[in-house]
């Protein structure tokens, strides 16, 4: 027989675990200890939660007996893996404003909105625009962009008489990253919603 058994984990932001302890355990007995704890973002970053726990008891002549958790088995002493589902997603709308009044040589200012939608954080964020003569984006990328959080583009583009002779401008961009696992995560721009794909189109009046 075991007396003052207890678990303890070293998990970072567990809850106290319960019961606390249990005065005697008779052999072949078994006890049912809980703890609980709160997913944080860095856990859907690292795409799970690993950890293991410590079983201790005394013995009749005082002694410490202890084993380290398993995730199945109590011939094993394997670390417990709590896998969580990631989600990346981003989003980019792409919005123009034209100088003065639209003329040959005039400039057009393009703001790029991106949103992170997804469920995980992402880095090196940055956009791309096709647009010929369309100026450098700036910044040229974010190193980290949370879930939920937003980040401003910027680039300039002069007006050409062949734009003028167009009615317009019209183009897309493209929005990538890369999530936790290394994957790229991309999203062509739309004009006015996170949800869609469309062209920006930036008449000319002639």
């Amino acid at each position: 027989t075991l007396t003052d058994v207890a678990v303890s984990d070293p998990l970072a932001g567990i809850s106290a675990i319960t019961p606390v302890s249990v005065a005697s355990l008779a052999p072949g007995a078994v006890e049912t200890f809980t703890g609980t704890y709160t997913i944080t973002q860095a856990d859907l970053d690292a795409g799970g939660v690993t950890n293991q726990a410590l079983a201790a008891g005394t013995d009749p002549f005082g002694g410490t007996v202890t084993d380290t958790s398993d995730d199945d088995s109590i011939l094993e002493d394997q670390p417990t893996e709590t896998p969580l589902d990631q989600s990346p997603a981003l989003a980019v709308i792409k919005t123009s404003v034209v100088g003065g009044t639209g003329a040959v040589g005039d400039v057009i200012t393009y703001t790029f909105t991106v949103t992170n939608t997804g469920d995980v954080t992402l880095t090196d964020v940055a956009v791309s625009d096709p647009l010929a003569g369309i100026s450098a984006i700036t910044p040229a990328s974010v190193t980290s962009l949370a879930p939920g959080a937003v980040e401003t583009f910027t680039g300039t583009y002069t007006i050409t008489q062949a734009d003028l002779d167009a009615g317009g401008v019209t183009n897309q961009a493209l929005a990538s990253g890369t999530d936790p696992l290394g994957g790229t995560v991309t999203d062509t721009s739309d004009d006015d919603s996170i949800l869609e794909d469309q062209p920006t189109d930036t008449p000319l009046a002639q």
